[in-house]
């Protein structure tokens, strides 16, 4: 098995890519089993998941990137299908209603950076090195990374990032916005956050999730446009007409001073 998972009871799912032994690297089965555990999702086999956080199995790497013994002789048009097949996984990941955090508990190079970039959020140990060094190897990232790094970290630092393969440490990547947050464990610090997330409405969750995608993939009009259609549909949800009216309860109801006597 290549990819585990375990439920907790608070809703939070942590998947763990188990090939230690490999710098759990990204071979066709654990790409495989990302887009299956994506589908389940997707299929709502799984409704009681409020969040995902994505991590690595040990202490050295959240993941050292595509197995690069599966790059080998690859022919052109082989090669383009790997890209699209990885590609195609890491959006699935990308789309889920439940925000993703990826828990970066030691390097994440190539591919292991460019799949916790497909996810919403990311945290990383303080030991944590985070790259793209594909183009060492004479080659360009493949699954994702010359799009989502510039999204993240804007145009200049990623072409560096991307052009020189060097890695940073974690407090530069917190620095330029790559990860969200740092410290000495970093499933420790994504499931602080993801606490934080799924104390709210699920549907919000994923409704806000929604409209920043659309804007992200088809620009800032497109993005206005879904946002107001969520909105509109949230306001007709029962859960958000409770919520207004408790917080207008909370307004009105007059604060009880002490009696000084």
């Amino acid at each position: 098995m290549t990819l585990s998972t375990t439920l907790r009871d608070d809703g939070i799912l942590i998947a763990v890519i188990d090939r230690a032994a490999k710098g759990n690297a990204l071979d066709t089965p654990t790409i495989d089993a990302l887009g299956d555990l994506a589908a389940s999702l997707h299929a709502g086999d799984q409704p009681t998941v409020r969040a995902v956080i994505i991590t690595g199995a040990g202490e050295r790497a959240f993941s050292a990137g595509a197995d690069i013994s599966t790059l080998r002789g690859l022919s052109a048009d082989a090669a383009r299908r790997q890209m699209l097949h990885g590609q195609d996984v890491f959006d699935r990941i990308e789309e889920l209603p439940q925000p993703t955090i990826a828990a970066i508990n030691g390097v994440a190079l190539g591919g292991g950076l460019e799949l916790a970039m497909a996810c919403d959020l990311r945290t990383a140990a303080t030991s944590a090195r985070l790259g793209q060094p594909e183009i060492t190897l004479a080659n360009l990232p493949g699954w994702g990374g010359t799009q989502r790094l510039p999204r993240l970290v804007g145009k200049g630092r990623a072409l560096e990032l991307i052009l020189t393969g060097d890695p940073i440490d974690a407090d530069a990547a917190l620095a330029c916005g790559l990860v969200n947050a740092v410290g000495d464990d970093a499933v420790d610090v994504a499931l602080a956050l993801a606490a934080r997330i799924v104390r709210h409405a699920p549907g919000a969750v994923a409704a806000a999730k929604d409209a920043v995608l659309a804007g992200d993939r088809h620009g800032v009009r497109e993005g206005l446009r879904r946002e107001a259609e969520l909105v509109g549909q949230r306001c007709a949800t029962p859960e958000q007409r409770a919520a207004v009216e408790a917080f207008l309860t909370r307004r009105s109801t007059p604060t009880t001073k002490a009696d000084p006597s």
